[in-house]
């Protein structure tokens, strides 16, 4: 069932309830960092180790394509030694004979030592990458214990806010929902925007300059102004991360919707009064409708086991016009330069 409460109404049950808006504490925030940070270095652990493997490939052939040349060179040189022996012990001894055998003997002999050199390179360098790719694998498991370590922590700790939550909740009687029938993120946007979600978040001193923040550690695979699929403009930024990622807030701001939306799988709506961020394409979700987020809380977690790597999407809306997130992301990594 979808609810559709007033902005007015949202601002009552806050006024009343004083400052019992639902908040994260700066130790999930220190934990979702950290985890972020993990997940960063395990992805260039992953690079690493998949670079080493194609090294690997490449050098194994060329190995055995060295040492099948040295065989084969070996062979030959045998028998060219057979036959200056029969040479020698020959009585039709001929001196321009000698000269020619020893001539092409030298030549396999000096030939036989740069193949040995080349094949002795080759077997160092793939040693070398073999005592890389064990060290990779060390560094790989001890951050993954680490990251496990402090998902873990986020998950408790995030439990027991979710039972402050609930209470909350129950007690006030309250379901901060502000949902629609709408059939298009389009209609959803108008209907918030009709809801006067500004006022709430001006009364709430929400501010209304934006800030944003990548909402998960991975790599833009999306751009806002793109093609999509069917050739039609695309109004997001996708960001793809790993397997079971921590979803971080982008921004501060209230969340005005936080649930399952058409085919955007589970969406977040992050409104700052003049902004709304459009998050979705996150598998678990734990930010509720009402709760006031900070840049970087703890609002869901990626897919764990689909077969790609998970994607989530973020898209940025003012007055139901779709705005390009990058501009307010370049913003924010030249303030950390600063």
């Amino acid at each position: 069932m979808k609810f559709l409460i007033s902005a007015s109404l949202v601002f009552l049950l806050l006024f009343q309830t004083g400052d019992c808006s639902f908040s994260q504490s700066e130790e999930i925030r220190g934990f979702c960092k950290k985890a972020q940070k993990l997940e960063s270095n395990l992805s260039k652990i992953q690079l690493a180790l998949q670079d080493i493997n194609k090294r690997e490939k490449m050098s194994l052939p060329a190995i055995i394509n060295v040492y099948e040349i040295l065989s084969r060179y070996c062979t030959v040189l045998a028998s060219i030694q057979r036959f200056s022996d029969i040479l020698i012990i020959s009585k039709y001894q001929n001196k321009s004979d000698f000269i020619r055998c020893s001539v092409v003997i030298k030549s396999f002999a000096d030939y036989f030592k740069t193949i040995s050199l080349r094949l002795g390179k080759e077997s160092s360098e793939l040693v070398k990458l073999q005592q890389e790719k064990s060290t990779l694998s060390k560094d790989y498991t001890q951050i993954s214990v680490e990251y496990e370590d402090v998902c873990k922590k986020i998950e408790e700790e995030s439990k027991k806010l979710s039972e402050s939550r609930e209470e909350n909740v129950i007690q006030n009687d309250v379901v901060y929902h502000i949902a629609t029938k709408s059939e298009s993120i389009e209609e959803l946007d108008a209907e918030l925007e009709a809801e006067n979600v500004v006022g709430v978040l001006r009364n709430n001193k929400i501010s209304t300059n934006l800030t944003l923040a990548y909402p998960v550690n991975g790599r833009i695979v999306a751009e806002f102004g793109d093609r999509g699929d069917d050739d039609s403009m695309i109004c997001y930024m996708g960001f793809e991360t790993n397997h079971g990622a921590v979803v971080t807030s982008p921004a501060k701001g209230l969340v005005v919707f936080s649930g399952n939306f058409m085919n955007y799988q589970n969406m977040i709506i992050i409104s700052n009064g003049e902004y709304r961020i459009f998050l979705y394409g996150i598998k678990k979700i734990f930010a509720a409708t009402g709760d006031i987020v900070e840049m970087g809380d703890y609002i869901g977690k990626m897919d764990e086991e689909s077969k790609d790597l998970p994607i989530v999407k973020m898209e940025l809306r003012k007055s139901g016009e779709p705005l390009d997130p990058r501009h307010w992301l370049l913003q924010t990594i030249e303030k950390g330069k600063r």
